[in-house]
């Protein structure tokens, strides 16, 4: 079950990849939609940042690169209500991610290295596909 984390985090961040929309398309939901503007997009800012977090702590991505995913998220979420406190609630909600990795990092280092040699590098390239 662990490992189906690591590749939701990589299912997450291909559908934020493919689906990151303007504002003005986020607004736009069927009616009797029961998620609001806002809800969606503060879903996407926690998301975003639960994928920054796993990408700085776990995959070591450079810090620029994810500062330049952050500014994405902003400009994608434009409805979120606040979006600087969305983040850092998502931000830390990766905790638990990241203390699995980094106790798998000594318990089985093995499983530890597949699992990031699958997870970090889909981490990077959605990174970049998001802030093209």
């Amino acid at each position: 079950m662990p490992h189906l984390k690591v590749v939701a985090l990589s299912f997450v961040l291909s559908a934020l990849a493919a689906s990151a929309l303007p504002a003005a398309a986020q607004t736009q939901l069927p009616p009797g939609h029961p998620s609001s503007p806002q809800l969606l997009a503060a879903e996407g800012v926690m998301t975003s940042a639960n994928i920054a977090r796993g990408a700085a702590d776990v995959c070591h991505i450079d810090a620029a690169k994810i500062a330049h995913f952050k500014d994405a998220a902003r400009a994608n979420f434009r409805d979120a209500p606040d979006f600087d406190a969305e983040w850092a609630l998502g931000y830390r909600q990766a905790q638990a991610t990241v203390d699995r990795f980094d106790k798998l990092k000594t318990s089985n280092p093995a499983e530890y290295k597949k699992e990031i040699d699958e997870a970090c590098p889909a981490l990077d390239r959605g990174i970049d596909e998001v802030t093209r």
